[in-house]
Protein backbone atom coordinates (compact mmCIF):
# COMPACT_ATOMS: atom_id res chain seq x y z
CA UNK A 1 0.00 0.00 0.00
CA UNK A 2 1.48 3.36 -0.89
CA UNK A 3 1.03 6.63 1.73
CA UNK A 4 -1.03 8.75 1.07
CA UNK A 5 0.94 12.36 -0.26
CA UNK A 6 -0.68 15.10 1.95
CA UNK A 7 1.58 18.40 2.23
CA UNK A 8 1.79 19.33 5.62
CA UNK A 9 2.27 23.37 6.58
CA UNK A 10 3.61 24.38 9.85
CA UNK A 11 3.99 28.01 11.34
CA UNK A 12 6.35 28.60 14.12
CA UNK A 13 4.69 30.13 17.37
CA UNK A 14 1.42 28.38 16.42
CA UNK A 15 -0.78 25.70 17.46
CA UNK A 16 -1.22 22.58 14.71
CA UNK A 17 -4.04 20.34 15.24
CA UNK A 18 -4.92 18.19 12.72
CA UNK A 19 -7.21 14.64 12.66
CA UNK A 20 -5.92 12.00 10.52
CA UNK A 21 -8.10 9.08 10.04
CA UNK A 22 -7.53 5.52 8.24
CA UNK A 23 -10.06 3.75 6.73
CA UNK A 24 -10.71 0.03 5.32
CA UNK A 25 -11.10 0.01 2.35
CA UNK A 26 -14.01 -1.92 1.90
CA UNK A 27 -17.31 -0.02 1.87
CA UNK A 28 -20.25 -0.17 3.97
CA UNK A 29 -23.97 0.26 2.57
CA UNK A 30 -26.89 0.56 5.22
CA UNK A 31 -30.56 2.05 3.94
CA UNK A 32 -32.01 5.31 4.99
CA UNK A 33 -35.12 3.87 7.00
CA UNK A 34 -36.54 7.77 7.86
CA UNK A 35 -35.33 11.07 7.65
CA UNK A 36 -36.58 14.10 10.46
CA UNK A 37 -37.84 16.82 8.56
CA UNK A 38 -36.54 19.41 11.03
CA UNK A 39 -32.83 20.97 11.94
CA UNK A 40 -30.41 20.13 11.79
CA UNK A 41 -31.67 16.70 9.56
CA UNK A 42 -31.29 13.74 11.39
CA UNK A 43 -30.75 9.65 9.78
CA UNK A 44 -32.09 7.08 10.88
CA UNK A 45 -29.75 4.00 9.83
CA UNK A 46 -30.58 0.92 12.13
CA UNK A 47 -27.46 -0.19 13.43
CA UNK A 48 -25.24 1.95 11.42
CA UNK A 49 -22.35 0.72 12.92
CA UNK A 50 -20.49 4.38 13.23
CA UNK A 51 -18.98 4.85 16.65
CA UNK A 52 -16.77 8.10 16.02
CA UNK A 53 -18.27 11.64 15.34
CA UNK A 54 -17.51 13.23 12.25
CA UNK A 55 -16.53 10.25 10.50
CA UNK A 56 -16.54 10.89 6.62
CA UNK A 57 -20.20 9.60 4.86
CA UNK A 58 -22.06 9.92 1.98
CA UNK A 59 -26.05 9.32 0.99
CA UNK A 60 -26.84 8.41 -2.59
CA UNK A 61 -30.82 8.13 -3.45
CA UNK A 62 -31.98 10.38 -1.21
CA UNK A 63 -35.36 11.91 -2.47
CA UNK A 64 -37.01 15.10 -2.14
CA UNK A 65 -33.53 17.02 -0.83
CA UNK A 66 -30.48 16.38 -3.50
CA UNK A 67 -28.35 18.04 -1.54
CA UNK A 68 -27.85 15.38 0.08
CA UNK A 69 -26.32 13.00 -2.16
CA UNK A 70 -22.84 13.08 -2.92
CA UNK A 71 -20.45 10.59 -4.67
CA UNK A 72 -17.81 9.62 -3.33
CA UNK A 73 -14.51 10.38 -3.96
CA UNK A 74 -15.24 13.20 -6.67
CA UNK A 75 -17.95 14.96 -3.63
CA UNK A 76 -16.66 15.88 0.02
CA UNK A 77 -18.18 13.51 2.38
CA UNK A 78 -20.99 14.53 4.96
CA UNK A 79 -19.20 14.46 8.64
CA UNK A 80 -21.79 12.67 10.45
CA UNK A 81 -22.76 13.25 14.30
CA UNK A 82 -23.81 9.63 16.11
CA UNK A 83 -27.16 10.40 18.02
CA UNK A 84 -27.08 6.86 18.55
CA UNK A 85 -26.59 3.34 17.43
CA UNK A 86 -29.84 4.45 15.00
CA UNK A 87 -30.01 7.85 14.34
CA UNK A 88 -27.50 10.23 12.81
CA UNK A 89 -27.14 14.10 12.28
CA UNK A 90 -25.64 16.40 9.86
CA UNK A 91 -25.14 19.35 11.93
CA UNK A 92 -24.76 21.79 9.00
CA UNK A 93 -27.88 21.06 6.94
CA UNK A 94 -31.56 21.69 7.99
CA UNK A 95 -34.93 20.02 6.54
CA UNK A 96 -37.22 22.68 8.32
CA UNK A 97 -39.93 22.11 6.05
CA UNK A 98 -38.78 18.89 3.53
CA UNK A 99 -39.75 15.75 3.15
CA UNK A 100 -36.75 13.91 2.31
CA UNK A 101 -36.94 10.30 2.43
CA UNK A 102 -35.32 7.10 1.21
CA UNK A 103 -31.25 6.47 0.40
CA UNK A 104 -28.39 4.46 1.25
CA UNK A 105 -26.04 5.52 3.50
CA UNK A 106 -22.25 4.98 2.48
CA UNK A 107 -18.90 4.69 4.09
CA UNK A 108 -15.39 2.82 5.00
CA UNK A 109 -15.23 1.44 8.37
CA UNK A 110 -12.67 2.78 10.48
CA UNK A 111 -9.38 0.72 11.39
CA UNK A 112 -8.85 -1.00 14.10
CA UNK A 113 -6.23 0.65 16.33
CA UNK A 114 -6.53 -0.91 19.48
CA UNK A 115 -2.98 -1.86 21.10
CA UNK A 116 -1.37 0.54 18.33
CA UNK A 117 1.71 2.89 18.31
CA UNK A 118 2.21 5.71 15.92
CA UNK A 119 5.35 7.81 14.74
CA UNK A 120 5.42 10.95 12.85
CA UNK A 121 9.31 11.85 11.76
CA UNK A 122 10.01 15.64 10.15
CA UNK A 123 13.52 14.96 7.80
CA UNK A 124 15.26 17.67 6.23
CA UNK A 125 15.17 15.81 2.87
CA UNK A 126 12.98 12.35 2.03
CA UNK A 127 14.90 9.89 3.36
CA UNK A 128 17.44 12.05 5.25
CA UNK A 129 18.26 12.79 8.55
CA UNK A 130 14.99 13.51 11.28
CA UNK A 131 15.04 16.59 12.56
CA UNK A 132 11.75 15.85 15.39
CA UNK A 133 9.38 13.05 16.48
CA UNK A 134 6.50 12.60 17.40
CA UNK A 135 5.02 10.16 19.29
CA UNK A 136 2.15 8.52 21.38
CA UNK A 137 2.00 11.11 24.49
CA UNK A 138 4.36 13.40 22.66
CA UNK A 139 2.09 15.15 19.81
CA UNK A 140 -0.07 12.05 18.69
CA UNK A 141 -3.02 10.44 19.97
CA UNK A 142 -5.30 7.53 19.05
CA UNK A 143 -8.57 9.39 19.93
CA UNK A 144 -11.07 6.69 18.91
CA UNK A 145 -11.46 4.00 15.82
CA UNK A 146 -9.08 4.89 12.53
CA UNK A 147 -8.63 8.31 14.64
CA UNK A 148 -5.07 9.95 15.27
CA UNK A 149 -5.02 13.40 16.60
CA UNK A 150 -1.52 15.33 15.81
CA UNK A 151 -0.55 18.24 17.71
CA UNK A 152 2.53 20.21 17.44
CA UNK A 153 2.19 23.00 20.26
CA UNK A 154 3.05 26.84 19.83
CA UNK A 155 5.77 26.62 21.93
CA UNK A 156 7.76 23.00 19.90
CA UNK A 157 10.60 24.25 17.84
CA UNK A 158 9.99 23.71 14.45
CA UNK A 159 13.28 22.82 12.65
CA UNK A 160 13.35 25.75 9.84
CA UNK A 161 14.82 22.77 7.45
CA UNK A 162 12.45 20.47 7.61
CA UNK A 163 11.29 19.81 4.20
CA UNK A 164 9.55 15.87 4.37
CA UNK A 165 7.42 13.81 6.93
CA UNK A 166 5.86 10.60 7.19
CA UNK A 167 3.92 9.40 9.64
CA UNK A 168 3.73 5.27 10.60
CA UNK A 169 1.46 2.56 12.41
CA UNK A 170 2.70 0.12 14.50
CA UNK A 171 0.20 -2.53 14.71
CA UNK A 172 0.77 -5.41 17.90
CA UNK A 173 1.35 -8.27 15.55
CA UNK A 174 4.53 -5.91 14.29
CA UNK A 175 3.36 -4.85 10.95
CA UNK A 176 3.81 -1.33 9.68
CA UNK A 177 1.72 1.23 7.83
CA UNK A 178 3.12 4.10 6.56
CA UNK A 179 0.16 5.97 6.09
CA UNK A 180 0.71 9.46 5.13
CA UNK A 181 4.23 11.33 3.44
CA UNK A 182 4.61 14.82 1.98
CA UNK A 183 6.42 17.48 1.94
CA UNK A 184 6.50 20.30 4.35
CA UNK A 185 6.14 23.81 4.40
CA UNK A 186 7.49 26.18 7.20
CA UNK A 187 5.28 29.72 7.14
CA UNK A 188 6.63 32.69 8.47
CA UNK A 189 6.58 33.08 12.46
Amino acid sequence: MRPVSTPLCLTPGTTHRSTLRIMQPTWVYKPVTSITAGAPVQLQVLGHGIETDSWPCWLAGVQHMPELNRDPPRERPHRMRVVDADTLEINNISATGRQPRGGELRYQPPVDLTGCDAEMHLFDRPGGATLMTLGLGTGLTITGPGTIERVIDADQAIPPTASWYWLEVRYPDGTEHRYWEGPVTIGDA
